[in-house]
């Protein structure tokens, strides 16, 4: 079951939008799929890196790490948070900064396989 997390704007949920910063979004949107692909579980955390200084995509990242995220969905990602997703074997996934959450989780699962 694939757990997914995208740097979004607020505390929207699935109607919320993906924000234009991966590592200073606001708040990461966490979507649980069972195996066929159907939402099982979804909810916000707020984002440690928003507001900091310098390596705001690794205090992201770390966040992520700690949620035991499968997928991290962004409009695109810093070298050092790239490099700790991929060592984690985090999959990372570009989308467009203002698509609707509900409509970035059916292009991850496009992208991996579940539709």
């Amino acid at each position: 079951m694939p757990k997914i997390a995208i740097a979004s704007n607020s505390k929207g949920g699935l109607e919320d939008v993906v924000a234009s910063r991966f590592g200073r979004a606001p708040t990461f949107t966490i979507i649980e799929l069972d195996d066929k692909g159907n939402i099982i579980n979804v909810k916000v955390i707020e984002n440690p890196g928003v507001n900091a200084p310098g390596g705001a995509g690794v205090k992201a990242v770390q966040a992520l790490i700690n949620e035991g995220v499968d997928i991290a969905v962004g409009p695109s990602f810093g070298p050092n948070a790239k490099a700790i997703l991929d060592e984690m074997n985090i999959k990372a996934i570009t989308i467009p900064a203002g698509t609707k959450i509900s409509e970035a989780i059916e292009y991850v699962k496009r992208e991996i396989g579940l539709t």
